[in-house]
């Protein structure tokens, strides 16, 4: 597999700046950027290349160079906005309303030179009617329960006047500069991923028909709101993806096509490639993690259906979700160490200050801020250098990349502690809905479906696909057939399966059944 040379600098806000965790999966993946975050960061992005003719098309590798929108009229009019009920209560005329609320707003925005909203009494026939539509869109917003500053709440893609990047602004100045706290460029990794997909191109027009090339009523509304669009001052730059290619990729873009290509609004499809999002961006890190540790056997995610008691597939379940979280620390500290089998590490032990020169090569190679030699010139050796490394390294991927798997697991459906201390994979409905969509065109009998999520996704439900737990005495094989019927009935119960014989079970797609009658 070809890994791509680093960035000649790279911008670092999660601690100690090394070159580590991106040489393995990329600049970069971020627990706090929810697969949500990452989906709107993603269309940010696909829109503000698509503008320059050039969606889904890489120049250069890792050459992204992009101008996302900003929206702060948008933003302080949805997010940064509490004086609406103000006014509403007050009693006055709609006039009045309208007079009291601009002055409010005048007096309280923020990241705008000249905040003026006068042109919204243009848009509306009321005050009452923009406050109606202020408040369905605030309704919309992505994670809106959270408690984000305003200017990081983000509405529902609606269309392109929708998609902004994060920001941060100082109080209610005019200073806005790029937040990478919850846009922290894991969305850059996914857009490069699908640019470097084998089928890139079905993908390119399926995106901008669907997302830029079709009327959208309520990002009309947005657009009523925000006006005039308002872009970044400055170019986006410096993603970093490491692979030039990789199956990950190409099977992330099969399952956005198998998606896009339903006959369901956009509106509709964009959660189920969300979840599916997710799934794959956890399997990459698992993956390139088990490629760093030049492990053979294929990445799995043993999965419990819940049952009512405690069983073996639990345990065995829980035990898949505890190595698989361990996985990337491993390969942290494999991928550093990996560096004193090179002739370069041997010349500089060989050399008549292996001390100095080992911690250069490291410094080189790593990325290492400069006062890396103070701390750990004390070590002495060369040996206890890479151990400072190594441990410095393993602290600065706990704070963040090795969350990722654990925090996305959870937040896709894929993962879950119901009635046990432990955690587990044990899918949610609407995970198993999205898998139903992405591997069913029409219908496919039951045992095929256990095969081709584990030939896909590495899932294992059923005893064919744990034929190796079973050989070797984990399993017996009645455990893990109890598990498939236990999701056969879940399927049953969701509509998504049915029964024509008790040997013969049929897995239907929810949106093809008018195909089957």
């Amino acid at each position: 597999m070809e890994i791509l040379p680093r960035p000649t600098a790279h911008e670092d806000n999660t601690g100690p700046r090394m070159w580590v965790d991106e040489a393995i999966w990329g600049h970069r993946l971020y627990d706090e950027q929810t697969p949500w975050l990452t989906m709107l960061e993603f269309f940010g992005v696909l829109h503000a290349e698509h503008t320059q003719g050039r969606a889904l098309k890489e120049t250069s590798l890792n050459g992204l160079s992009y101008r996302p929108q900003q929206q702060l009229r948008l933003r302080n009019l949805l997010f940064n906005n509490p004086h609406i009920d103000t006014v509403q209560a007050s009693g006055q005329s709609d006039e009045g309303m309208w007079s009291a609320w601009q002055q409010l707003m005048q007096d309280n925005s923020g990241g705008l030179d000249k905040p003026d909203f006068g042109y919204l009494r243009d848009r509306f026939e009321s005050f009452e009617d923009f406050a109606r539509i202020v408040l369905f869109l605030q309704s919309s917003a992505i994670e809106g329960g959270s408690n984000k500053r305003w200017s990081s709440k983000f509405v529902f893609p609606f269309g392109t006047n929708a998609l902004y990047e994060d920001a941060s602004i100082q109080g209610q100045g005019t200073s806005v500069s790029t937040d990478r706290r919850f846009f922290a460029r894991t969305g850059e990794v996914l857009y490069l991923m699908l640019c470097r997909s084998a089928r890139v191109d079905e993908l390119r027009d399926r995106l901008v028909n669907k997302l830029f090339a079709t009327k959208a009523p309520y990002d009309g509304l947005v657009k009523a709101l925000q006006g005039d669009i308002q872009l970044a001052r400055n170019e986006r730059d410096g993603a970093y993806l490491p692979c030039k290619s990789h199956p990950i990729f190409d099977r992330l873009a099969e399952d956005w096509l198998a998606i896009l290509d339903l006959e369901i609004p956009i509106y509709d499809a964009i959660p189920h490639l969300v979840v599916m999002t997710g799934l794959h961006l956890l399997r990459y890190q698992l993956q390139r993690g088990s490629e760093v540790l030049a492990r053979d056997e294929p990445t799995t995610l043993v999965c419990e259906i819940v049952s009512p008691r405690r069983s073996v597939v639990r345990d065995l379940s829980a035990d898949s979700f505890q190595r698989n979280n361990a996985l990337p620390q491993e390969s942290v500290e494999r991928f550093i160490r990996a560096v004193s089998e090179t002739d370069e590490w041997q010349t500089a032990l060989a050399s008549d200050e292996p001390v100095t020169n080992a911690l250069d090569l490291l410094i080189r190679k790593f990325d290492l801020p400069e006062d890396f030699i103070e701390v750990d010139e004390l070590k002495g050796t060369p040996a206890g250098i890479l151990d400072a490394l190594v441990d410095r390294a393993i602290i600065r991927h706990k704070q963040h990349s090795a969350k990722i798997h654990g925090t996305w697991a959870r937040l896709i459906g894929l993962s879950s502690r119901r009635a046990s201390r432990r955690i587990r994979y044990a899918p949610t409905d609407k995970l198993l809905k999205t898998l139903v969509v992405c591997c069913v065109d029409v219908r496919m009998e039951f045992k095929d479906f256990l095969a081709r999520m584990h030939d896909r996704y590495g899932i294992v439900i059923g005893d064919h696909q744990a034929r190796d737990m079973i050989t070797s005495g984990a399993a017996d094989q009645e455990d893990f057939s109890d598990n498939a019927r236990r999701l056969e009935d879940r399927l049953a119960s969701l509509g998504l399966l049915k029964r024509l014989s008790d040997s013969c079970a049929y897995v239907e797609s929810p949106f093809n059944r008018k195909i089957l009658q």
